[in-house]
């Protein structure tokens, strides 16, 4: 059963987006339960191991990045719950980025835009995280993609930079792009390659990822920004 929460202080808007879901989750036989919030305090305080929460990001008493900052420490490292932004405004992007949020829906865009994201999270559910197989130290290591926060060439190797630890690859970055590029990873550098779900903020010549990491922009690489935005807008087409 895919687990899935609202939490908007529109009540008009909450049901709608209810409404929306449930045609979606029917439509595509996805068994399903919904719980709606009116507000972030009733989110945080009756939070369950949901998989899927919209949410939005201005609402009174605590807006929606202060609810998703106190729902990543309930998850603790967890993939899940897979929290997606609900937004009017393109300004808050970034901002809400800090939240390691799954993606953002557009309120303006939301019918297009919502199913595509509910079938991709409940494939992601039931087929379980996507993961390649590695060579260090003379040992074959599967890795789990969502893990990989970014590559690191270092002479005749790639360093896998992972959440909790590193593994060195004696091959070439070219070759180990290849393998990621087709999961949701960027090449800013001759000498990098960065997860796009761990990237907070891309200036004009570094890219921020989570955890106060930084990474180097070339000029070889000056579209990443472009490329970035549009991974992000067509994350769910």
């Amino acid at each position: 059963m895919l687990r899935i929460a609202i939490c908007d202080d529109d009540k008009e808007f909450l049901e709608k987006l209810n409404l929306f879901i449930k045609e979606i989750c029917l439509k595509n036989h996805i068994d399903f339960r919904i719980d709606c919030f009116n507000d972030g305090l009733s989110l945080i305080e009756k939070y369950e191991k949901y998989h899927l929460i919209f949410l939005d990001i201005e609402m009174p008493l605590i807006d929606g990045i202060s609810v998703a900052e106190s729902l990543n420490q309930k998850k603790s490292g967890d993939d899940i719950p897979y929290i997606v932004f609900v937004t009017g405004r393109d300004n808050l992007v970034f901002k809400a980025l800090k939240s390691y949020p799954y993606s953002f829906i557009r309120k303006t865009d939301l019918e297009e835009d919502l199913a595509n994201c509910i079938i991709k999270v409940n494939n992601k559910i039931q087929s379980g995280n996507n993961t390649i197989t590695i060579r260090s130290s003379r040992n074959d290591i599967v890795v789990n993609v969502n893990d990989i926060i970014y590559l690191e060439k270092q002479k005749n190797y790639v360093v896998y930079h992972m959440k909790n630890q590193e593994y060195s690859v004696r091959s070439n970055i070219d070759q180990e792009y290849e393998k990621l590029k087709d999961f949701g990873f960027l090449r800013s550098h001759i000498g990098y390659v960065v997860n796009n779900e761990f990237v907070i903020s891309i200036s004009s010549d570094k890219i921020e990822l989570q955890d106060n990491k930084y990474v180097p922009i070339s000029k070889k690489f000056k579209n990443v920004r472009e490329e970035y935005f549009k991974w992000l807008g067509d994350k769910y087409v």
